[in-house]
């Protein structure tokens, strides 16, 4: 249809406490390289030590596969212990 483009926010949880965050933020952006833009990288402290990486990204809205397509790159990754969609919207 259009090639519009959607604005999607990601956690990514490390495999544990002891990952490299910036390590695995510079996989992340390598894996999504060509699929998504990101924008911006934060940092969300979940418990025990654990600290969520928090991504925010330009996708394109035809990707084939939606956002499945980036959760499927991301969650390949051996840094990566899960991985939760939070927002998706239009812009």
């Amino acid at each position: 249809m259009g090639s519009g483009k959607v604005a999607v926010v990601v956690m990514v949880y490390p495999r544990d406490v002891d990952t490299d965050r910036s390590l695995l933020a510079e996989e992340i952006k390598k894996k999504l390289a060509g699929v998504a833009e990101v924008k911006k990288i934060d940092e969300e402290p979940i418990a025990f030590g654990l600290v969520a990486l928090r991504l925010h990204m330009v996708v394109p809205e035809d990707i084939e596969g939606g956002t499945d397509t980036v959760e499927s790159a991301i969650s390949s990754l051996n840094l990566v212990s899960n991985i939760e969609v939070t927002h998706v919207y239009r812009i």
